[in-house]
């Protein structure tokens, strides 16, 4: 019985730098980021984006502070060896904020399906969150009009959450709540 083998060549981050466009890095394998998402998958992160960034600001209101930001794609995740651009990540350590990007697991990650992405988003990506520790990730289907809110737990994710599209989403260990769609 053959096993598949590992892609060769394998690529590192320094060879990424020299690329043109868009590309994330996991575990060696180069995967492009182009074409750029269609205009619901722009929508959506849109509103996403802000539905997310008032929750955290409201929070910020009422706790005199806080150190939370959310960004939204392109912004580079380093992973140790890997890269990976979420279409948005909330980031509430100082330290992990960098010139260059995100420097390891951030605290949320979001990506939003799209026909080309779908099966690297509910695999190699979850599997590559999970690994890095990331507490929670997102998962939005816009085609479907749902969302899945997955929570690590002993190193493994659950399903914290099965939404719907208008239904309210406790993101950040239920220390927000934002709107899905």
């Amino acid at each position: 019985m053959n096993l598949p083998q590992p892609r060769q060549p394998l690529y590192t981050l320094d060879e990424r730098e020299a690329w043109e466009g868009r590309w994330e890095l996991i575990h060696g394998v180069a995967y492009n980021m182009t074409p750029a998402p269609n205009l619901e998958h722009q929508r959506i992160s849109g509103q996403l984006y802000v539905n997310i960034f008032n929750a955290l600001e409201d929070a910020k209101r009422k706790s005199g502070g806080g150190e939370c930001e959310v960004f939204a794609a392109p912004v580079d995740v380093f992973l140790g060896e890997d890269v990976v651009q979420p279409d948005l990540v909330v980031v509430c350590d100082p330290a992990k904020k960098s010139a260059r990007g995100i420097e390891g697991a951030p605290d949320l990650v979001v990506e939003i399906l799209s026909p080309s992405t779908a099966g690297k988003d509910h695999s190699i990506k979850r599997w590559r969150y999970e690994a890095a520790g990331v507490p929670e990730y997102l998962i939005v289907d816009p085609g479907e009009r749902v969302g899945v809110l997955l929570r690590l737990e002993n190193g493994r994710y659950g399903e914290a959450a099965r939404l719907q599209w208008g239904d309210a989403v406790a993101l950040l260990g239920g220390q927000l709540s934002a709107v899905l769609g």
